[in-house]
């Protein structure tokens, strides 16, 4: 409206003369950057893979040195991080192969004139746990699967009544 209400207080702060300058952009949300391609990043930036592994060694002999028992503990707590971020990276990269192979047949079915067909999240986190089966192999599965029925047997043995326990 042209006219102001009188019912409102007004603002502290108004906008008179709209500022001039340049607004800044996140390229990870904006348009105008284009889209990830993670295929090509993973390669343009694999140097930094060998510089982690590096890292790593420096870190194993530093540890190996060292006779100050609290540094010495700070260094196997990163190094441990290190070695698991390394291991999840591992495992998510396993997972986008298996599902581009997936699409990929997927795509091959429906060329050949079939209906398409979209996995659950379900089925494919079962997919996801077969193959980590797989990669383990049957001697460390049987190891994997014999402490799991432990723990499982520990915690039925915790439920039960104590009274029953005694028995």
């Amino acid at each position: 409206p042209m006219e102001v209400s009188s019912k409102k207080a007004v603002g502290r702060f108004r906008d008179v003369v709209p500022a001039s300058g340049s607004k800044t952009r996140d390229p990870r949300f904006d348009k105008l950057s284009g889209q990830l391609n993670q295929d090509l990043f993973e390669k343009s930036y694999s140097f930094l893979n060998d510089y982690k592994k590096s890292e790593q060694e420096m870190l194993r002999t530093s540890i190996k040195k060292e006779k100050n028992q609290e540094t010495r503990a700070n260094m196997e707590s990163l190094l441990l991080k290190m070695v698991s971020r390394e291991a999840t990276e591992k495992q998510t990269k396993r997972k986008q192969q298996l599902l581009r192979e997936r699409k990929k047949a997927e795509a091959e079915l429906v060329k050949q004139g079939k209906k398409p067909y979209f996995l659950k999240r379900s089925e494919q986190r079962k997919l996801e746990l077969m193959d980590k089966y797989q990669q383990l192999g049957e001697k460390n599965m049987d190891k994997i699967l014999a402490k799991r029925r432990k723990k499982n047997a520990a915690k039925d043995h915790r439920r039960v009544p104590f009274k029953r326990r005694a028995e």
